[in-house]
Formats: C-alpha cells, sequence, structure tokens
C-alpha cells in the first residue's frame, strides 16, 4: 500500500472515531466512575473478607443512557471506615460483553474497568460499532478514561464517509467483521 493511501487510511479512521462523541466519551467515564449502578443478575455472591461481589447469569448494568450487559462480573470494592462509602475498585466483564451508549455500541468476549488508574480494556473478538455503517474490529482495546485515548492492536476497520451507508441493520456490520470480509 502506497504511503499517500495509509495516510489516507488514517485520517479516515481518525476522523470517524475521534470527533466529539467518540468511543470515550463523556457518557461512558460517567458509568465507570463510582455513579449510582443498577445491577440485575441471576445469583449474587458476596465474600465480603475479600471485598468482592460476583454476579452470574445474565448480568445487566443501566446508568442513565449507558447500558452494560454480560454473562457474569466479577466487582472489587473498599469501604471507607469512617463514612461507610462502598468505592469500586475493578470490575471484571466475562463472556459476551456489550455496551450501549448515545451512537455506539461495544461488543467483546471480556472487559476490565480498573479504577485506580482509570482504564477499560476490552479483549478477545473486539467490535466498536459507531453510528449506522461504521464499525471497527481489533483482539484488544485499552481506553483511559483520564485521557480520553484509546489504543488498539491490529484493527480492521469499515468507514462509510458522511454515514452514506450501505447496510440496513448493526447486526449486517457486525456479521461481516466477524466473517473477516471487511
Amino acid at each position: 500500500m502506497s504511503s499517500i493511501l495509509r495516510q489516507l487510511l488514517m485520517l479516515s479512521i481518525i476522523a470517524c472515531f475521534a470527533s466529539k462523541q467518540s468511543i470515550s466519551s463523556e457518557s461512558i467515564k460517567s458509568f465507570f466512575s463510582n455513579s449510582t449502578l443498577n445491577i440485575e443478575s441471576s445469583s449474587l455472591e458476596i465474600i465480603d473478607s475479600e471485598k468482592k461481589a460476583i454476579f452470574k447469569g445474565q448480568v445487566k448494568i443501566s446508568h442513565d443512557d449507558t447500558y452494560l450487559a454480560t454473562d457474569n462480573l466479577i466487582l472489587l470494592y473498599s469501604i471507607d471506615e469512617a463514612t461507610s462509602d462502598i468505592t469500586v475498585q475493578k470490575i471484571t466483564c466475562q463472556g459476551n460483553v456489550l455496551i450501549e451508549y448515545e451512537n455506539q455500541m461495544i461488543t467483546s468476549l471480556n472487559a476490565v474497568y480498573d479504577a485506580v488508574t482509570s482504564q477499560l480494556v476490552f479483549s478477545d473478538e473486539v467490535i466498536i460499532y459507531r453510528d449506522e455503517g461504521n464499525a471497527m474490529q481489533t483482539d484488544k482495546a485499552s481506553i483511559d478514561l483520564n485521557t480520553m485515548r484509546m489504543k488498539t492492536g491490529p484493527v480492521k476497520a469499515f468507514i462509510t464517509p458522511n454515514n452514506k451507508h450501505e447496510r440496513d441493520t448493526t447486526e449486517e456490520v457486525f456479521d461481516e467483521l466477524k466473517k473477516g470480509i471487511m
């Protein structure tokens, strides 16, 4: 691929994913920043000595317009002894992770949020879908919620300029990315 084509491809990717409502928007940052979360699951096990809550089966979390679903979720927390306030330290999602917010959707097999470092890491079959017709696939995506910077491994991207998409549904884009057509 010529140097000019590479530069154009990089500019297209940056234009698609670096606008003001990009992957690292305020909505996703707020979701993981000790805000009130509504959590549902099939079962819950609390291991107080380890400051750990294990949610198993059809875990669903919502906060404002942001939604997270996963098969299992492990939440590590700390308790301020003076105020009895609970602070989330780490959230680990295992299996079929889905996050929806604003005009975006992220899917992966696993995800980890580390509150100490403000890092959100998606791994294994990561697909980031934005607007109609724009998507990218990678094995790993790391988001620093302090700097709002995202880093990925090797990536496949499908970008439709000005959202003039040929596909009718999000599922069609996901299916093509999973098949490796794009």
